[in-house]
């Protein structure tokens, strides 16, 4: 504003020269007629009174680039996803919107950067991922995301969101992974498995987390006897260890299968081949992870999730085209964060070959890494509604109230 001022005031001392050298002229003209051919040499000097160079700037003093900010800033200036895990290669393109050179918070478990140039879109300055699940003493994300205003997407499972969005009113905006990786596992020298109603047929204990959905739905389908389930599963392979696997557990196909089999001694002392079945095997063709915001924070958010949304599926997209450098900055946060959980360079290598074999990462059917199929997740609202009756929990009254494709608009592929 202070250049503005300057051009006005020259430009007024411009015009007042101009107007009193017009007035001096026609009062010198009675004595002299040479004085009108000295008179315009100084009074007549437009090129440095009104200096158009200096006052029409507008490239210096309109500032595009900085007038544009109060529009752009649409989205939070720190962006906070609660995970539902320790950091994992299963979640390296939420990771990939910081990159490598994060900070890993011991004492917090949350891993904070500035964001990305790549992906700083709607006024987006940081990122906070916090690490769930053990971490977060498996406090439900539902709930972390009722009650935690700061968060603003939640890691939840979409057969989750169902039954979720009942109490707590969600929505789910894009995926992470296009299939789940979650699995049962066994030991294939101790049990003979080889379809999921051999499950049951083994009588072999399951070990689980508490609350998890698919594990209701096979003990709803019969491929899996309700007394076969131990929801006391930890996350910690010390009672595989311990029995020697001579059960069922749950795990994830992309990281157990391999610390089982290179890793953890749990067999004559040492590592020793394991099976499993993902859930999508079993028929239970979930979403895990979906990105979840609240419902009452949707309208507010609606302008910031129109560019945000795109971007997050662009991190996905760029991870999985090279993973290396961000499963590699996993596995220093999980040093870091220093739990039983572990990475390393063999096990994210062989995770994501598992996601490309399983196509735990393919686009959507719309081209786009970041929309939900219709169909399919009307099929798992069916399944869900029928486990959610079962146990005396309600569901929402359609599966379209829980999710939305509408930010997907934009959003790249593979």
């Amino acid at each position: 504003m202070k250049r503005s001022t300057r051009a006005a005031a020259v430009g007024l001392v411009a015009t007042f020269s101009l107007v009193a050298a017009a007035c001096g002229s026609d009062e010198k003209a009675a004595e002299t007629t040479t004085a009108p051919t000295e008179a315009p040499a100084e009074t007549t000097a437009p090129a440095e009174t009104t200096a158009p160079a200096e006052t029409t700037a507008p490239a210096e003093t309109t500032a595009p680039a900085e007038t544009t900010a109060p529009e752009a800033a649409i989205c939070p200036e720190n962006l906070v996803i609660q995970t539902d895990w320790w950091p994992e290669l299963e979640h390296g393109g939420t990771y990939q919107l910081i990159g490598p050179n994060g900070t890993a918070d011991k004492a917090t478990f949350v891993y904070t950067g500035e964001i990305d140039p790549k992906y700083a879109v709607g006024g987006i300055k940081t990122v906070e991922i916090r690490a769930g699940g053990d971490a977060t003493s498996f406090t439900p994300n539902a709930t972390l995301l009722e009650t935690d205003d700061d968060i603003t997407f939640a890691y939840i499972n979409m057969s989750d969101v169902f039954a979720d969005a009942a109490r707590v009113p969600m929505v789910a905006v894009a995926k992470t992974l296009d299939q789940d990786p979650q699995m049962l596992m066994w030991d294939p020298a101790q049990l003979e498995i080889n379809t999921p109603a051999d499950i049951a047929t083994s009588g072999a204990d399951v070990l689980h987390f508490d609350g998890v959905a698919y594990i209701d739905y096979l003990i709803s389908t019969g491929a899996m006897n309700a007394d076969q389930s131990n929801p006391s599963y930890g996350g910690a392979p010390d009672t595989w260890v311990a029995q020697g696997g001579n059960f069922i557990q749950q795990g994830f196909s992309t990281n157990e299968v391999y610390k089982y089999e290179n890793d953890i001694a749990w067999k004559d002392g040492a590592p020793a081949p394991v099976k499993f079945f993902t859930v999508k095997e079993m028929g239970f063709d979930n979403y895990a992870a979906a990105m979840v915001i609240r419902a009452d924070k949707k309208e507010a958010l609606d302008e910031c999730l129109k560019v945000l949304v795109p971007a997050m599926s662009q991190a996905w997209v760029d991870y999985l085209a090279d993973p290396t450098p961000m499963t590699d900055a996993l596995i220093a946060i999980n040093e870091t964060y220093d739990t039983y959980w572990s990475l390393s360079t063999g096990l994210n290598e062989k995770g994501i070959a598992v996601i490309e074999e399983k196509g735990f990462g393919a686009n959507s059917p719309d081209g786009t890494y970041c929309s939900f199929d219709d169909a399919r997740t009307s099929t798992l609202f069916d399944i869900m509604v029928a486990v959610n009756e079962a146990k005396g929990v309600d569901s929402v009254a359609a599966s379209t109230d829980a999710y939305t494709n509408e930010y997907c608009a934009g959003a790249p592929g593979r």
